[in-house]
């Protein structure tokens, strides 16, 4: 049986490629704006599920679609490569917004970053023992490693965005985590606090964040990164 061996690559080189390739501007053949048709796409989707979105303006939905696959990406990475490669991630993220003066998009990741941080608690309660063990292991494990990488020189927002991530594997693979950064695309997009999308709406837009998710999950896994 024969083994691909796994390309090795700097994380700067990759990032900076998935980004520019795949959210910023995508392409097809140079000419037609891949993302803009694909967002199209995704809302007519949307829209012929639930009418309350065709009012929304096709350029913010896109925007938000950029700023969530940003978060996906970080997310899927995490799962992959575990914290230390996540802060550089998140740190090289950072940089390369501000170097494309994309500072928005790194601020509005915020909403979804947080969500995703809830997601891997949601359910559990002080009142069950197990559920305790998992919280005070949660907290704890966020705590210690923020000083670890803090004392380190490691800037504190990246820190915590990459750390924000941790324990959320078993809410991504039960659909917990889609669904909470479902509502704060929701609430991103000028819908009200209350708004719940129709269930056809509901798991269409699950299932195109998933889709983001497997898309970034898929092009890590036969890559090494550097030292």
């Amino acid at each position: 049986m024969r083994f691909k061996k796994r390309q090795e690559v700097s994380l700067n080189d990759f990032c900076r490629n998935f980004y520019e390739k795949y959210i910023i501007s995508p392409m097809i053949g140079g000419i037609v704006d891949a993302g803009a048709v694909y967002n199209d796409t995704i809302k007519r989707s949307i829209v012929e599920a639930d009418h309350n979105f065709a009012n929304i303006d096709s350029q913010r939905f896109a925007a938000e679609v950029v700023i969530l696959r940003f978060e996906l990406f970080a997310l899927a990475w995490l799962h992959k490569f575990g914290d230390r490669l996540a802060v550089a991630q998140s740190t090289f993220t950072k940089h390369y917004l501000h170097g494309k003066k994309r500072d928005d998009i790194w601020n509005d990741s915020e909403s979804y970053n947080q969500a995703i941080a809830r997601s891997s608690t949601a359910g559990k309660t002080s009142k069950k023992a197990f559920d305790r063990v998992f919280l005070v292991t949660v907290y704890n494990t966020r705590f210690d490693l923020f000083n670890q990488f803090y004392k380190e020189g490691h800037d504190s927002e990246c820190i915590a965005r990459a750390l924000n991530r941790l324990f959320t594997e078993e809410a991504w693979k039960k659909g917990v985590t889609a669904g909470f950064l479902m509502f704060v695309l929701c609430d991103r997009l000028g819908f009200e606090s209350n708004f719940e999308p129709d269930k056809e709406a509901k798991f269409r837009l699950e299932v195109v964040i998933r889709g983001f998710y497997d898309g970034a999950r898929e092009s890590l896994e036969n890559i090494r990164i550097k030292n």
